[in-house]
């Protein structure tokens, strides 16, 4: 049984053309934390802001848990969600960093 966006996987029917505004608001915020996290645990490992091509990395480390999660969205979805709320993760870290750099100073 399947039908033009539809496949059956598991004995779930799973949508084929799913995008990440069709997720769950939980889904979401799961998959935005999760990404957040990668990102920052990158960027204390090596002491600066990952560089373009350890992109790849997060996602693929996210992806991992999103499939852990029984979550379904297509790789590309969650790589598109990530490169459009990069800045926002790289200001809040460096946000994270200054106050950090305060208390201590104090």
């Amino acid at each position: 049984m399947g039908t033009k966006n539809h496949k059956q996987i598991n004995g779930k029917l799973l949508r084929t053309d799913k995008q990440f505004r069709h997720l769950k608001q939980r889904q979401k915020e799961n998959i935005s934390a999760w990404l957040y996290e990668e990102y920052r645990r990158l960027w204390i490992e090596t002491g600066h802001e990952p560089h373009q091509r350890n992109n790849w990395k997060i996602v693929a480390a996210v992806m991992e848990r999103i499939e852990a999660a029984d979550i379904w969205i297509p790789e590309f979805e969650v790589r598109d969600y990530f490169y459009r709320r990069k800045s926002h993760y790289r200001n809040r870290i460096e946000k994270e960093l200054q106050q950090a750099e305060e208390t201590e100073g104090l």
